[in-house]
């Protein structure tokens, strides 16, 4: 019964119910298409199974009108929640919504779990969501000297992540134990390569985070902040040019499809959306990213 307790309850998938959300992720009906617009939680998915996912509703079923009664919330990080889904499923939802303190998801489910949660709403953040349009990007992208983020460039790119947190209204600066915790995690990001940089070594003035590089479901920028006294010089246009033509290149290369490379923004940041749709992204719907 697709609307018995059993089945709206909060829950983790079993197996079957997993590759059935999956198959309902991928295909999703809207605007930006499932894949693309499902691009992170169906990486965390792949990645960690059904222990970061918590789901309600009945994943595979249909209603007469073909929508689709299921919600999902993934575990994107420690304190990072992506949900998905039918609001009228997430409304319904039985049992403690999952706990976060950054939640991102298209504006229907996301703000269906956020009327539900115990934090409240937290700081509502009316974003952009957008991909790359290939056939709109740039054959030829002045390279303002993209390079890989080096262990010396921790400490710098703290200070930028900062910026970013304050420019982003997440809050007032986070003192040293919020620049502690940034620079923990932005040394693990760099180990792994994921990071991409302008500016001298151990002085970078940009940065660009690959929060998602999936071989099937594509790429997801984050993170993408330019120091104010380097802004206005086209430096934050050509480092996301460079890197989305870069990924765009390898696939090419190795013969595969050009992959769905997503990310998203403030809707009010206007020079951001300029510099994005220079780099050849579109925007696809509306989006939530809400703070507690």
């Amino acid at each position: 019964m697709i609307g018995g307790l059993a089945t709206r309850r909060w829950r983790r998938p079993d197996p079957a119910e997993l590759a059935a959300l999956v198959a309902d992720l991928e295909r999703w009906p809207a605007p930006a298409g499932g894949a693309v617009r499902h691009l992170l939680p169906l990486a965390v998915i792949d990645a960690s199974g059904a222990a970061a996912v918590r789901l309600t509703g009945t994943p595979g079923a249909r209603r007469d009108d073909g929508t689709v009664p299921v919600g999902v919330a993934v575990r994107a990080a420690r304190d990072v929640l992506a949900v998905a889904g039918d609001a009228r499923t997430l409304t319904r939802a039985v049992g403690p919504t999952p706990s976060w303190r950054l939640l991102v998801g298209e504006p229907s489910a996301a703000d269906a779990v956020l009327a539900r949660s115990a934090r409240g709403r937290g700081v509502v953040h009316d974003q952009r969501y957008l991909a790359v349009d290939v056939a709109a990007l740039p054959e030829r992208v002045e390279d303002p000297g993209v390079r890989p983020a080096e262990a010396d460039d921790v400490e710098a790119l703290a200070d930028l992540a900062v910026r970013l947190h304050v420019d982003d209204g997440f809050g007032p600066d986070p003192g040293a134990a919020g620049r502690r915790g940034y620079r923990d995690r932005l040394a693990v990001s760099v180990r792994a390569g994921v990071i991409d940089v302008v500016g001298p070594r151990g002085r970078p003035v940009a940065k660009l985070e690959r929060s998602v590089d999936h071989p099937r479901y594509g790429v997801q920028l984050a993170g993408i902040v330019v120091a104010p006294d380097h802004r206005g010089r086209g430096i934050g246009r050509g480092l996301v040019g460079v890197v989305t033509r870069r990924v765009v290149d390898a696939r090419a290369a190795r013969g595969e499809p050009a992959p769905a490379v997503t990310l998203h923004t403030r809707a009010e940041n206007a020079p951001a959306l300029v510099a994005y749709a220079a780099a050849g992204f579109r925007v696809v719907e509306p989006w939530r990213l809400a703070v507690a």
